[in-house]
């Protein structure tokens, strides 16, 4: 691959791994696998740290939701459990041939025998029978990409974790690659920026904007960025708003001073003329988030392409992951996934944008997770 991040060398012997080893241990955590964790500490604001303290019931009458603390199942793991003002940094593995799917139980047997250090792959003292079979997995991946994310955040922060739905996103980039081929990408809340990143690394895309909103999520996204692919300058971080009619409209702020996430006049024109695609990943998780999304798809989908464009007849498209996640509702007085739901019912009430549910369940791996049922794919574009 001619991509810069974490290069594996590859061989030609890259037979499946053996799949008949039914002696692990099945409560082995298998979501964080193969990742290298280096915790440090965030310096937050001072009312970041407020809305983390534990307190007591009688104060929590005015507290919403927001301030509850959460953590994405792609940072669980039995060394760092579950913790609060932390950051890690993790590494991905990439693929863009793409790995068949694995039982649970065939990942865990994996987790126990495989580490990453340093980005290269080493074996445990008490596994050298196996080394054959961990090489031809390590050699089932191109690359690897290093990012830095929070643990622990309250719902407002979700936008600095990593979430399960950037992987099948990925998975589903790397499958529809020849569309993607020398475009003009946008990520709408993209968080991290795990998924530019590897669009960028995999794909042999013209531009990608990588956005978001927050402050201190662009920062580190743009730091994730510049780790990552120093030597491309393919991949822009910057601010887009979603409740703005312009989504691409700079920014106003207090002091008066540029945006440094602000888009270009020339950035902005080169969406207009060459954007064609949208990707998101889990960014359905609040109903008023969910509105403010909803309509900034139809701002931005609904735009038409130059006459000149090769997709001028087909249009700009969104494609958007998302795992479902489950409450239990006291409307319904049952367990539902609510934020899924309700994307389904706001987006059906629009008069100009329509989405499909996609079945990516037989969809190649291009990144190291455990894909799961709740995993779902959306095809978003303009109603004919």
């Amino acid at each position: 691959m001619n991509k810069t991040g974490h290069q594996f060398t590859q061989k030609d012997n890259t037979n499946d791994p053996d799949n008949n080893n039914t002696n692990c241990d099945k409560d082995t955590d298998h979501r964080n696998k193969r990742q290298r964790t280096t915790t440090e500490e965030i310096t937050k604001s001072e009312n970041r740290s407020d809305q983390l303290e534990h307190e007591d019931d009688h104060d929590d009458e005015d507290q919403t939701n927001e301030d509850d603390t959460v953590l994405s199942e792609v940072h669980i793991h039995p060394d760092n459990g579950l913790v609060d003002r932390r950051t890690i940094t993790s590494t991905f593995l990439l693929s863009l041939k793409g790995q068949p799917l694995l039982n649970s139980q065939q990942e865990s047997c994996l987790d126990n025998s495989i580490s990453v250090s340093n980005n290269i792959m080493v074996q445990d003292d008490d596994q050298e029978n196996d080394k054959d079979v961990h090489d031809e997995e390590l050699d089932l991946w191109d690359c690897a990409v290093e990012i830095r994310h929070a643990m622990g955040t309250d719902l407002r922060g979700v936008g600095s974790q990593v979430w399960m739905g950037c992987f099948l996103l990925i998975d589903w980039i790397v499958h529809i690659q020849e569309l993607l081929n020398d475009t003009t990408v946008l990520e709408i809340g993209a968080g991290t920026g795990l998924a530019s990143i590897a669009t960028n690394l995999l794909i042999a895309v013209d531009r990608i904007y990588c956005t978001d909103y927050d402050n201190d999520i662009l920062q580190n996204c743009m730091a994730n960025i510049d780790l990552n692919c120093a030597a491309d300058k393919k991949v822009m971080t910057r601010r887009l708003n979603w409740l703005m009619d312009d989504p691409l409209e700079p920014v106003e702020n207090d002091s008066h001073t540029p945006d440094p996430f602000g888009w270009s006049s020339q950035e902005r024109q080169d969406w207009k003329d060459n954007g064609a695609f949208i990707l998101a990943a889990d960014v359905v998780y609040d109903d008023s988030l969910t509105d403010a999304l909803v309509d900034c798809l139809e701002k931005l989908l609904s735009e038409p392409l130059p006459v000149t464009h090769p997709r001028h007849y087909i249009g700009r498209v969104a494609y958007m992951t998302m795992e479902k996640r489950y409450n239990f509702s006291l409307d319904e007085l049952a367990v539902v996934a609510q934020a899924y739901e309700y994307f389904k019912v706001r987006i059906g009430r629009s008069s100009l944008i329509e989405a499909e549910e996609i079945d990516a369940s037989t969809l190649a791996r291009h990144c190291d997770y455990d894909r799961t049922k709740d995993l779902v794919l959306f095809r978003i574009g303009c109603k004919e």
